[in-house]
């Protein structure tokens, strides 16, 4: 549930923003499946408004695992930004930075390999379509990504992603190829965690000089065995915008968690965002109050 405050008081209302139904079973001690269905609402037309709820196979894979090596292939879960997703750890109030700017899917066609060369040090590789889950690829453009993960004491770590996303000329236009830059870093113990991350996409949707890039930092304090309080704060900046900006340019988050059961947890917090219009010049702020829940079985 979401209730505006000042300027924005007349926008509140319930809100049922993902549901996931999924089966993982295991044909092998080395491999394993997953399928996966993800019921959404689908991407906005502007900020803060509602949308038509869309069922889509998010997960269709198998997995392979054994001596430090994993392969995954199909419809896949990735790679670029999933290790902050866990690390930050608050998804069903608001995605991760490369997630909610749309710089890349969450999944995928295509395939993925890692190989742990040491406790502290990881490589991974994918190779996929470029379009995500809702859209089936059939042409000849792919996206390529490398990343590095070092975790070289327990509770720190640190990630290095890069992609390249192939487009190919259409009718004389100026194409170029899309590139991906990501870093990461986090720290996580018993008392606080806190990660800070910093984005870079440059030719975005495949125009040339149309860069993107920002950074978000997020953090948690336990207070006590069911309460922590958490915060966020996102920024983000175009080289070029375009006339119908869909996502904040800067978002404040800052709330309560209470999980009273290991399946439940319960968010009251909240949010700051501002939008800048297309001739930067303006920009409009809004303030709301959320309540978000969470149940996983």
């Amino acid at each position: 549930y979401h209730a505006g405050l000042g300027e924005e008081k007349d926008l509140s209302g319930f809100e049922l923003n993902r549901a996931y139904l999924g089966y993982q079973f295991r044909l092998s001690p080395t491999l394993t499946g997953r399928a996966l269905i993800d019921a959404a609402v689908s991407p906005p037309e502007t900020f803060m408004t509602s949308q038509r709820r869309e069922v889509y196979l998010k997960n269709a894979q198998l997995t392979w695992k054994d001596k430090g090596f994993t392969i995954n292939g199909g419809l896949i879960s990735l790679l670029q930004f999933g290790l902050q997703e866990k690390f930050y750890g608050y998804r069903y109030i608001s995605q991760t930075f490369q997630d909610l700017y749309k710089l890349g899917p969450s999944a995928d066609l295509g395939v993925t390999a890692e190989y742990q060369f040491v406790p502290w040090i990881a490589a991974d590789f994918s190779f996929t379509n470029g379009e995500g889950y809702r859209n089936l690829n059939k042409d000849s453009k792919y996206r390529c990504g490398l990343g590095l993960t070092l975790n070289p004491i327990t509770d720190l770590i640190f990630r290095l992603y890069g992609d390249v996303y192939q487009q190919s000329a259409i009718d004389g236009e100026n194409i170029s190829d899309q590139k991906t830059l990501a870093l990461f870093s986090g720290y996580k113990c018993k008392y606080f965690s806190l990660g800070g991350e910093y984005n870079y996409q440059s030719d975005s949707q495949f125009i040339e000089g149309n860069d993107c890039y920002g950074y978000s930092f997020y953090g948690d304090i336990p207070v006590c065995k069911k309460w922590k309080i958490f915060g966020r704060y996102d920024n983000i900046d175009y080289n070029k915008r375009e006339a119908d900006a869909l996502y904040p340019d800067e978002m404040l988050i800052t709330g309560f968690e209470y999980q009273p059961l290991k399946q439940i947890k319960i968010a009251p917090n909240f949010k700051y965002v501002r939008v800048f219009e297309t001739d930067r010049s303006q920009n409009e702020r809004g303030y709301f109050a959320y309540l978000n829940i969470l149940l996983q079985l």
